[in-house]
């Protein structure tokens, strides 16, 4: 239990810096510089305001200096990375020829919160690890099964992206194409479909309730995520 709890603390601290990429990386800022402030008074924030999970809640989602709401996306990107965290070392164990997996898992969380906030996939993620990916294959004479994934996940989705320009964007085949490599075309398959058929589920009624419009962009990361980490659990 003890193990357990210090991991899930190390992924809520791992999860405070997925943050910073999260509102960094789009705005093309450095991520290490300057010291994280208020994004809406601007105000520097000090460690005790920075305290993943635990000073959210104890300023009750309010900055400590303007008194402006926090966005909810930074408790929950901590949250769901010590949650990642503990699953994987439930499932897998400690094991470091399992750790691609994790940090998969931490990837899949930052690239989905961009694309909530920002409706965007940036290459500064995707690539590096698209290329960590397939190194790792390599080292694990799996080079093929890599290549084979990322051409047959990615070119489907291109696929989608030609024939239907607005509904799809190239950071979701970038996005799958990573998921391919690291999943193999079996696996990127399965989380092609998982993520097609929760995309549906939550998107129709929202469709048909008028709160989302037809025209609107959706982001589909968020989607790919869930199929992606369902396969690596379960598959």
């Amino acid at each position: 239990l003890t193990i357990l709890l210090f991991l899930f603390l190390g992924g809520t601290i791992i999860g405070s810096f997925l943050n910073v990429l999260i509102h960094r990386l789009p705005r093309k800022k450095s991520i290490l510089w300057p010291p994280s402030s208020c994004p809406q008074c601007r105000h520097r924030l000090h460690w005790f305001d920075l305290i993943p999970i635990v000073s959210y809640l104890w300023l009750k989602g309010n900055c400590r200096y303007c008194q402006r709401p926090i966005s909810r996306l930074y408790p929950l990107v901590e949250f769901l990375t010590g949650l990642a965290t503990i699953i994987w070392a439930l499932r897998f164990g400690l094991f470091p020829s399992e750790l691609w997996k994790l940090v998969l898992l931490y990837g899949l969380i930052a690239i989905s919160g961009i694309d909530l906030r920002f409706k965007i996939i940036p290459n500064k993620l995707t690539y590096p690890l698209m290329v960590a990916g397939l190194i790792y294959r390599w080292t694990q004479g799996e080079l093929r099964l890599a290549l084979s994934g990322g051409i047959i996940g990615g070119s489907i989705l291109l696929l989608v992206k030609l024939l239907y320009p607005k509904g799809m964007g190239m950071g979701d085949v970038k996005l799958l194409t990573l998921l391919g490599v690291l999943l193999g075309w079996k696996g990127v398959l399965h989380a092609l479909f998982l993520a097609s058929l929760s995309g549906m589920l939550m998107i129709f009624p929202l469709l048909l309730s008028g709160k989302v419009h037809r025209q609107e962009p959706i982001p589909f990361a968020p989607f790919l995520a869930l199929g992606a980490v369902i396969v690596i659990f379960y598959f």
